[in-house]
């Protein structure tokens, strides 16, 4: 019979191996003396610190001792004391810069779009009611019987610049001034379009950020909440009773300062929801539709968006919804 050979296991040493993290390499020391080490060159030196962890993890597997292993990580002068005792030149200036960078970069998120988008939304929203308010009001003064009958924006876009039929008890107008309107009713027109691509640009990145709390909701008024707590961390981490008065922060610190009634809702007044029940029970609705979007944001954070839960949550809510109408 082959006699089989054992293999010979590396001895485990008492003494630990200190592995020292530096922004240009890896060192590892047993007994105060260098074992194993990995530079970095200079120019992936921030890339490489910033995603130190893994390249430890690599790093950890080739040391030739088995032995307990503590990490440190070097700051300040203690950087500068260690370069100059192995002898290492570095860059220290650039390389802060360049972490900065990659920490700031870290940092972003989707929900950072979702608040530049609806803040742009609520200021598009503003200009077109007031092109909308001082056009109405500049071709009525031409054809004011036409003007009258129109009770939508879209209406108006589809009327403005005509030239009118019939007697009118208008002002008359030249060529040159009903094309003066006219091109203003063509720039109105092309910010509804503008209007509706951010509307559908907020539903794609709120479905695909925070699924639970589009469904809850909707698109517009959970980027709402986002924008207005500062983040879907920061809604996350909210109780429901913040939540529901989100959006009323001036009548809340008039009930604070005054002691008027304490406000009951805020942009969650504007929720689908709210015209199925009489004034008296939108308090009730906002605070049941707050508890639900508190549990469906914070779902939707903690998983990253991946669990889906908001059926139950809207079938709680309609079965509540029941009893309040």
């Amino acid at each position: 019979m082959r006699r089989q050979r054992k293999k010979k296991q590396k001895k485990i040493e008492k003494e630990p191996v200190i592995i020292k993290v530096a922004p240009f390499g890896i060192f590892a020391f047993h007994k105060g003396k260098l074992v194993k080490k990995e530079l970095w060159k200079e120019k992936d030196a921030a890339g490489n610190f910033f995603k130190r962890d893994e390249m430890l993890k690599e790093f950890k597997s080739k040391i030739p001792i088995r032995a307990k292993q503590e990490i440190e990580t070097l700051f300040g002068p203690e950087i500068e004391k260690f370069a100059k005792k192995n002898g290492i030149k570095f860059n220290f200036q650039k390389f802060m810069i360049e972490f900065t960078k990659l920490k700031i970069k870290a940092g972003f998120s989707k929900d950072k779009l979702i608040i530049q988008s609806i803040n742009m939304l609520e200021e598009l929203n503003k200009v077109i009611n007031i092109l909308y308010e001082k056009l109405r009001e500049w071709y009525g003064t031409y054809w004011p019987e036409k003007v009258e009958q129109v009770k939508t924006i879209e209406e108006f876009i589809r009327i403005v610049g005509m030239k009118r039929e019939g007697q009118s008890m208008g002002f008359d107008f030249e060529e040159e001034d009903l094309e003066i309107v006219k091109s203003f009713g063509e720039e109105l027109k092309s910010l509804l379009s503008l209007r509706e691509k951010i509307s559908h640009y907020i539903e794609k990145i709120m479905t695909e950020t925070a699924p639970n709390l589009t469904k809850v909701a909707g698109p517009i008024i959970g980027a709402k909440l986002i924008a207005i707590a500062g983040g879907l961390d920061k809604l996350a981490k909210m109780p429901s009773s913040t939540i529901q008065v989100l959006g009323a922060e001036k009548a809340l610190f008039r009930h604070i300062r005054r002691g008027t009634k304490p406000p009951k809702y805020g942009v969650l007044l504007s929720h689908d929801l709210m015209r199925k029940v009489k004034q008296k029970n939108r308090g009730k609705l906002a605070r049941i539709l707050a508890s639900k979007i508190s549990i469906a944001t914070r779902v939707d954070y903690y998983s990253k968006g991946r669990d889906i839960i908001w059926k139950g949550l809207i079938e709680d809510i309609n079965k509540k919804l029941e009893k309040l109408q």
